[in-house]
């Protein structure tokens, strides 16, 4: 059957190298995956849904080297393909992101979709975005944070009460498997279930605390660190700082500390190149060219040489003086770019000088 350019799909091309295929699909599949959709209509929920099964099936067949060189040589898939890969969903996820960040996907988002039963269980990971400033992002940031999170029921265990029986829905399992055609075959998706809320069971008398859930929420603290020049987004994960488990064979949650750029973008701007900042320069500086005393987001002052005749845009670069970029050994570059600023008012004085230049130059 025909289908789309799997490589398209992955966004890499068709020479790929291994390593390539497998971190695009890593990226891809963080920002596709069913739970980071939260706050999304549920058309654009269930458009990222098929994406995560679509870059899935991809990965499948382009991570084996007979599929893919079978692929390449043909360019299409058949049902035969799938079959040969044992494709589903969750199992690839969990197989391909092994060892990830400290764990599997598992570890960071508590998601167990399509995971087979005898992988430990996990309670749901908690994400709490850390908002940093130019001079946090330059210094770097280390604060206790205080957060929310789910504990285990203290009057019921976290059973959620009293008289349980095992859901009919899911027989126990806590998982309810669906079937779909796709463009790439037959592929199977594994959800919680539903009814029993992933649990395998049903509560006939809810605890009076908890109200059944098994949970009771609460108030949790952990200390975040982020090296100085940290990544936008550039996540850290705490193990076992997330919701509690509702018994012992459950883990706990992780705590996944996003950072967020958050400083004036019509000022400062950061880039592989280095830090840009647009400076305002008074005009006669621009012209006649000069030096300013400057304090950078570290509180280091520097002396910014401004070129004569300096226009809107012109670039001043300080070498060293930016961030360390991860992957680099060494600072990145401080760049600043020259505004020209015209006065609201001017005295009498500067005005008749002003007017004997223009007198000069007719």
């Amino acid at each position: 059957m025909n289908s789309k350019n799997l490589y398209d799909i992955l966004g890499v091309s068709n020479t790929a190298s291994e390593d390539e295929i497998k971190k695009a699909y890593k990226k891809l599949a963080i920002k596709y995956h069913p739970d980071r959709q939260g706050g999304k209509s549920d058309k654009e929920k269930q458009e990222a849904e098929e994406k995560f099964k679509e870059i899935g099936a991809a990965y499948a067949i382009l991570s084996d080297p007979q599929k893919r060189q079978r692929y390449d040589a043909y360019g299409t898939v058949d049902e035969d393909m799938m079959a040969g890969t044992g494709f589903d969903i969750g199992d690839l996820f969990k197989h391909m992101m092994g060892g990830f960040m400290g764990g599997g996907f598992e570890d960071i988002f508590g998601n167990r979709r399509g995971f087979r039963q005898e992988y430990p269980q996990q309670a749901k990971s908690i994400q709490v975005n850390i908002p940093l400033s130019i001079e946090q992002i330059f210094t770097g940031y280390s604060h206790e944070i205080e957060y929310d999170i789910d504990y285990r029921c203290s009057q019921c265990h976290g059973i959620g009460g009293s008289s349980v029986e095992t859901c009919p829905h899911c027989h126990g399992t806590g998982m309810i498997t669906r079937t779909q055609q796709s463009g790439f075959g037959i592929i199977q998706h594994q959800s919680p279930c539903p009814y029993c809320n992933g649990t395998g069971k049903i509560i006939k008398n809810k605890c009076s605390k908890c109200n059944g859930t098994g949970v009771i929420r609460g108030k949790k603290k952990c200390k975040v660190e982020f090296r100085p020049g940290v990544g936008n987004e550039e996540y850290k994960v705490y193990q076992g700082y997330g919701n509690e488990g509702k018994d012992s064979r459950t883990q706990n949650g992780n705590l996944i500390a996003v950072p967020v750029y958050n400083f004036d973008e019509n000022k400062y701007k950061i880039t592989d190149r280095g830090v840009y900042e647009l400076i305002d320069v008074p005009y006669y500086t621009c012209i006649l060219g000069g030096e300013l005393k400057h304090k950078l987001p570290n509180g280091k002052e520097v002396t910014v040489k401004i070129p004569e005749y300096s226009k809107d845009g012109t670039q001043v670069v300080l070498k060293g003086e930016g961030i360390k970029i991860s992957g680099s050994y060494s600072n990145g570059n401080y760049i600043f770019i020259i505004k020209p600023k015209m006065p609201t008012y001017i005295k009498a004085e500067e005005k008749e000088l002003l007017k004997k230049i223009k007198d000069f130059n007719k």
